[in-house]
């Protein structure tokens, strides 16, 4: 037989699920994410119910209740539920007839494993209030506590909005010394309504991808390199000087340069192996930035030159003849240039 009582308090426990189902009210990308409500049914098995002095126990009775809950993926979820657990009826000596009502109202965290795209198995560990009365005896005696839940069961698709469900739970020894204790065992089904449809949703529209506008690369610098020597076009600068004496053969050098604004020149001065090393270096950039000096005063801009001294680093003849020697006595223009393409 139901209680009106066990009624009343489903509907004051549904008013606290609907402060839940506010904050989960907004939408998601994830078809798997949003608010249920349910409706359970079975039978509660209400075992150690009855001490062993009773002449007959029944222990079975049906069971319904009703819940709300947020899934915040397909592994996890929140759920409240509020369940009448049914009645245990016991006949003790003396023709004592005794009557235990219980109910529960319930919040668990539910954790659930995907069998199948919308098929799951899950389990939910959380906590029960219980409120239990005990009629037939000389007083109404009632008492309320909490105690642990948990429970188990299988969830599978029954349209895009509607589930069902197959599901165990249990609550640990509720109750007291003076209206005794029970170990609620509940078995039933349920349905499941989703607020939001749980069919997986289309794959968007791919997106045309837009090549990027080709980036101007630049080719490796091309390189010339002008050799000036004393063998070939005569000395360049008097005896232990570094002031350019012989000025035409630098001279084709400011022509291509004037010719090419985009070129840049390396100046490299060179000396022979006679003095020591520390002089012969010194020597080689005096005169190298000697005639950086005479390309600028011959309309190239500084910005496009820069200079270097080898001293007697880098021969490129045998030192110990005068041939020898004369061609080490050089000077080096390395011209770049810049060529722009699009690939």
């Amino acid at each position: 037989m139901k209680k009106v009582t066990g009624v009343k308090h489903i509907l004051s426990s549904l008013v606290a699920m609907s402060v839940l189902g506010s904050a989960a009210a907004w939408a998601a990308e994830d078809p798997y994410r949003g608010s249920y409500f349910g409706a359970r049914a079975g039978y509660s098995y209400n075992d150690n119910s009855c001490d062993s002095s009773a002449i007959k126990c029944d222990k079975e009775e049906e069971a319904y209740g009703l819940f709300y809950g947020y899934d915040f993926s397909r592994y996890v979820a929140l759920e409240l539920s509020a369940n009448d657990i049914g009645d245990t009826r016991a006949t003790y000596p003396g023709d004592l007839r005794l009557r235990g009502d219980l109910f529960a109202s319930d919040l668990s965290v539910k954790f659930s494993k995907p069998i199948s795209e919308r098929t799951r198995l899950y389990a939910k560990f959380g906590a029960a209030y219980w409120r239990a009365e005990l009629l037939g005896g000389p007083t109404k005696l009632k008492d309320s506590g909490y105690r642990p839940l948990a429970g188990v069961g299988v969830e599978f698709p029954l349209s895009d909005r509607l589930a069902g469900r197959f599901e165990y739970q249990y609550i640990d020894k509720v109750g007291n010394n003076d209206i005794g204790y029970a170990d609620p065992h509940y078995v039933g089904l349920a349905l499941v309504w989703n607020f939001s449809s749980r069919a997986a949703r289309p794959a968007p529209e791919p997106v045309a991808r837009v090549e990027p506008t080709p980036q101007p690369v630049a080719e490796p610098p091309r390189e010339t390199r002008i050799v000036v020597d004393e063998n070939r076009h005569g000395p360049l600068f008097a005896f232990d000087k570094s002031e350019v004496a012989n000025t035409a053969s630098i001279d084709p050098v400011v022509d291509m340069l004037k010719k090419g604004p985009e070129l840049r020149v390396h100046v490299i001065g060179h000396t022979d192996s006679v003095g020591s090393d520390t002089y012969n270096q010194g020597l080689s950039e005096r005169r190298a930035q000697a005639v950086a000096r005479y390309l600028e005063r011959n309309g190239i801009a500084n910005n496009r030159i820069t200079v270097s001294g080898k001293g007697e680093s880098e021969p490129v003849a045998d030192n110990s003849t005068n041939d020898g020697r004369a061609q080490n006595r050089r000077v080096e223009f390395v011209i770049t240039g810049v060529k722009v393409v699009v690939q």
